[in-house]
């Protein structure tokens, strides 16, 4: 049976270029261009390997190593996370959740790296190493802008996770791709079972009117910055804001944030 690759990667040229070769290796070739649709490709597809970079558009390369973790922890495959920034995250291998650490350089030199690499992996049976360490094309330094990217990335994460409130992102086609630990608390659920779930589904009946209607008011109406009712999670009285996410004056997505209503303001 053709072994089945997902390749998560937003360069459209780099997806191309690592797809040419898989192909050339026999794998039937899998495209994704953010995590979003990488996690989607999964819920279709059983695959036998994956590569995916770190930085990723909705949902990130580490969230969604941390989501196959989670989700398909019975179904092993390995997972190469394959990103210009590599280096630059050489202190958190640990953390990010791939088997295998791959830096981006120069294609020619790549195309051998990733070769011999392959030749390795499927020679033998699949067991994740022990040692986390990262295989380059060559000699690669830290660069100070992706350091500064890579701290700039995860200070914004960190602001949403450290948030005393509920916060739920959810992109345009109101499927969710991020969660706070606060808001998990509040619906009794774990990150796998909300990320790219349809957003609606975390409210109870009688508020996912209000939710759809607040979702179309802030997308349609420019000048409205938020809308907000009161709904129920677990007999707990919460207040939901909406607020829309907009690049360019186009609504993208939108921000809900859920916090705990005063006994002295459920009536207003």
């Amino acid at each position: 049976m053709q072994k089945k690759a997902l390749i998560v990667d937003s360069d459209f040229f780099f997806v191309e270029f690592l797809s040419e070769l898989l192909t050339k290796r026999g794998y039937q070739v899998i495209k994704a261009y953010d995590g979003k649709e990488g996690i989607g490709k999964l819920e279709d597809f059983t695959v036998d390997i994956l590569f995916a970079d770190l930085v990723l558009p909705k949902i990130d390369g580490k969230q969604l190593f941390q989501f196959i973790r989670k989700k398909y922890n019975s179904r092993y495959f390995p997972i190469i996370a394959l990103s210009g920034i590599m280096i630059e995250n050489l202190g958190s291998l640990n953390e990010i959740g791939a088997d295998y650490f791959i830096a981006k350089g120069p294609t020619d030199k790549l195309k051998v790296k990733l070769n011999d690499f392959l030749t390795e992996i499927e020679t033998q049976r699949f067991s994740p190493p022990t040692e986390k360490k990262i295989l380059a094309p060559g000699n690669i330094y830290p660069r100070r802008d992706a350091v500064e990217l890579v701290k700039s990335l995860q200070f914004h994460q960190a602001v949403i996770e450290c948030a005393a409130v509920g916060i739920i992102i959810v992109d345009n086609d109101t499927r969710i791709i991020n969660a706070n630990p606060a808001l998990l608390e509040i619906v009794g659920k774990s990150l796998v079972d909300v990320i790219n779930c349809p957003v609606i589904k975390l409210f109870d009946e009688r508020s996912r009117a209000k939710l759809t209607n607040g979702l179309e008011l802030v997308a349609q109406q420019f000048n409205l910055e938020k809308v907000s009712f009161l709904t129920t999670f677990h007999s707990r009285v919460m207040n939901t804001l909406i607020s829309p996410i907009r690049l360019t004056e186009n609504v993208v997505g939108w921000v809900i944030v859920i916090e705990p209503v005063s006994q002295d303001s459920r009536g207003t």
